[in-house]
């Protein structure tokens, strides 16, 4: 091997030495794009979940509460909320009331099977729901639903009628103080 004068080997030490921080700028540098796409992607990804989220918010604050919402072709009866009229209810035991209308006579009309859900969003976790009981009032068409609502907040009332010749179903808003 041949044997390099001082001069030469500071030179040679210097070169190599150049070559591995080139090197390592070059990874270093390669390592810092990758975080700056990796940042990039999931900032663009947030924005558009809160997009979606705040379009979610628009549409359910111009959604009507106690009014009935559109009915779809595809509904047999219209239904109501009658009670409470502002869809406002205390914490605890609470009650309201919903009407079935048959649209061609716009009169109240009794059904065989009415099913009433009450859910509550959750952030990350499975929707709160309150168990329902339903009972005709003393009024035709006109049925009394009687829960108890665990919680302040937003819920929503699924009203569905399940009798086959009077099939319908609609949706409320709750807010439960």
């Amino acid at each position: 091997m041949a044997r390099l004068e001082n001069g030469e080997e500071k030179n040679a030490i210097l070169l190599i030495s150049q070559l591995f921080n080139s090197i390592s700028v070059r990874i270093l540098m390669k390592k810092l794009l990758l975080l700056v796409l990796t940042i990039s992607v999931l900032t663009t990804a947030c924005s558009s979940a809160n997009q979606v989220e705040s379009e979610v918010e628009t549409d359910a604050a111009t959604a009507p509460t106690t009014e009935t919402m559109a009915s779809s072709a595809e509904n047999d009866v219209i239904i109501t909320m009658v009670s409470p009229e502002d869809g406002t209810v205390p914490m605890g035991d609470a009650e309201f009331v919903v009407e079935v209308i048959d649209p061609a006579t716009n009169e109240p009309v009794a059904v065989e099977d009415l099913q009433v859900d009450l859910s509550m969003e959750m952030e990350d976790m499975e929707p709160m729901t309150a168990m329902t009981k339903v009972e005709p009032d003393t009024q035709p068409g006109r049925y009394k639903v009687m829960t108890n609502m665990g919680m302040t907040g937003k819920w929503m009332m699924a009203v569905k009628s399940n009798d086959p010749a009077m099939s319908g179903q609609e949706t409320f808003d709750i807010e439960v103080k």
